[in-house]
């Protein structure tokens, strides 16, 4: 099949777009791959964003006999303009639209690569033939805030790796949280809602994690002998340290997916996020909404297993990569069929 995908890195220990990626290259009919995390380095650019451009360019040009007829580029950043765009059909993976008003960088480099971001990714969505997105709320954020033609989305939910399950594991009163530490995270929101509750009297709250303001967080909070930071899961061991948690919440103020929910429903962890979060309903719809923090002990724990048990099996159920693969590559054999001229 001719079809080429285009990826910043398949390493699906590095996060949720990754995770994507990895999953997705396995469909075997694909003609190959373009992992740009082996050919490029960021080792003394001082504008990392702009320069990554310039030499994922030089890296397609000097791939370009090599490429397939489509080109899957899986994030708006991985798209650069080069002549190969004008002769094949590009599929293009939308995940969030974040830096459109939910990513708030610092200072004066900050606003110019917010602006850097936004001008790539209505360049990327505006050439792409087909879009894909993780979920309903990413689409129609794409129709009303870029007013893309609706025509040309299509809406593939990401899976639930089938390791993800419930098993029998001691509990040791903990409140766990491991994902992404940049701002919209909030974690320093979970933080302090957690010592400002009554629930730091009775249990543990256990952070993982390594990346982005992780660091900081640590050591302001490091402190409160009921807060621990530990690093991050080692993938071999997820599955095990999720069933260890009593609770589980996820502070996030957006998400175009939400991946950490749903994999510990998935092990029928009881799993809340906040009110005024921003989440796709399809997922959101699994997870117990709170105001604070305290709202997570006004049900009874037994009650709680017992619904996320059966929510458990519902999103093993619902979300599946096998789905998601099965659904992309009817999408590569319709563009493959589509006129090139």
């Amino acid at each position: 099949m001719e079809v080429t995908l285009i990826a910043e890195t398949l390493d699906p220990s590095k996060g949720g777009i990754p995770r994507y990626n990895y999953e997705i290259s396995k469909i075997k009919e694909i003609k190959n791959v373009v992992d740009f995390s082996k050919s490029l380095s960021n080792e003394g650019l001082s504008n990392k964003f702009l320069n990554k451009l310039y030499r994922r360019k030089n890296v397609l040009e000097k791939n370009a006999d090599k490429l397939g007829k489509v080109l899957h580029f899986t994030q708006p950043e991985v798209m650069v303009k080069t002549e190969e765009l004008r002769k094949r059909k590009i599929i293009l993976t939308v995940h969030d639209l974040a830096v459109f008003g939910t990513m708030k960088v610092k200072g004066v480099y900050g606003s110019l690569r917010g602006m850097s971001f936004q001008k790539q990714f209505k360049f990327a969505v505006e050439r792409a033939d087909t879009i894909m997105v993780n979920s309903t709320q990413t689409r129609d954020e794409l129709i009303n805030i870029l007013k893309t033609d609706p025509g040309k989305i299509v809406v593939d939910n990401l899976g639930i790796e089938d390791k993800f399950k419930p098993l029998e594991v001691k509990k040791e009163g903990i409140i766990g949280y491991f994902g992404g530490f940049n701002r919209r995270k909030r974690v320093d929101k979970l933080i302090d809602d957690f010592i400002a509750s009554s629930l730091n009297a009775k249990l543990k709250l256990v952070i993982f994690g390594n990346n982005e303001d992780y660091p900081l967080l640590k050591k302001k909070y490091e402190k409160f002998g009921s807060i621990i930071f530990k690093e991050k899961i080692p993938e071999e061991e997820i599955v095990k340290v999720i069933n260890s948690f009593d609770f589980f919440v996820y502070p996030t103020s957006y998400e175009g997916f939400g991946l950490p929910l749903l994999e510990c429903i998935a092990c029928g962890i009881p799993s809340f996020i906040y009110k005024d979060a921003v989440i796709p309903e399809e997922v959101k719809k699994y997870a117990i909404e709170i105001d604070k923090l305290d709202d997570i002990i006004t049900k009874d724990y037994n009650e709680l297993q017992k619904e996320f048990t059966e929510k458990a099996k519902k999103v093993k159920e619902e979300f599946s990569w096998d789905k998601c693969r099965a659904n992309l590559l009817e999408e590569y054999k319709k563009i493959l069929s589509q006129s090139f001229k």
